[in-house]
């Protein structure tokens, strides 16, 4: 039994505790490696579970992967996620091809339901709208709105102080 007299609460501490073992890659690598030294020392997995705030499965699990694979299989691997539609020369092609003028193309501006246009009409790919979004960031091309008075320091400011709401110019 636990007499000690703690200044925080300890299920705080213990809730800490576990968000550092699980903020890292690392750190995860070496909880499970500390939860399976406990293990392989004697203490029950479901002991070692409880206290780390996991199953008694998840522990097994880690302790026979260790025992059959070895420590290192117990890191955790980059999941590289689905594969692309486009591969990376097509990525260059669309590249190139929103640097022109979309008119060149039979558009009247680079858009998400342009470019997904684009893309299924030369390559044959579907993309919605969304993803084609998506491609424009990933390939360094941000959301430019179109301004509908001249921008600041532009030549005529009567023109842009006239264009203004309440700018106080009567209209004659």
């Amino acid at each position: 039994m636990n007499n000690r007299k703690y200044h925080t609460d300890p299920g705080e501490l213990l809730e800490q505790g576990k968000a550092i073992m699980s903020s890292s890659d690392e750190s995860k690598f070496h909880f499970k490696v500390f939860a399976v030294n406990m293990v392989l020392a004697g203490t029950s997995a479901s002991d070692v579970g409880r206290s780390a705030g996991v199953s008694k499965v998840t522990v097994t699990s880690w302790v026979k992967t260790a025992d059959e694979q070895g420590f290192e299989a117990l890191r955790v691997k980059k999941q590289s996620g689905r594969p692309s539609k486009l591969s990376a020369e097509q990525l260059q092609e669309i590249d190139a091809a929103l640097s022109q003028d979309a008119s060149e193309f039979g558009y009247k501006i680079w858009d998400g339901p342009a470019l997904s246009d684009f893309i299924l009409d030369k390559y044959g790919v579907v993309l919605s709208v969304r993803q084609c979004q998506r491609l424009f960031h990933e390939l360094g091309y941000s959301l430019i709105r179109p301004q509908s008075f001249p921008s600041k320091g532009y030549e005529d400011t009567e023109a842009r102080t006239a264009f203004k709401k309440n700018s106080g110019i009567s209209k004659q």
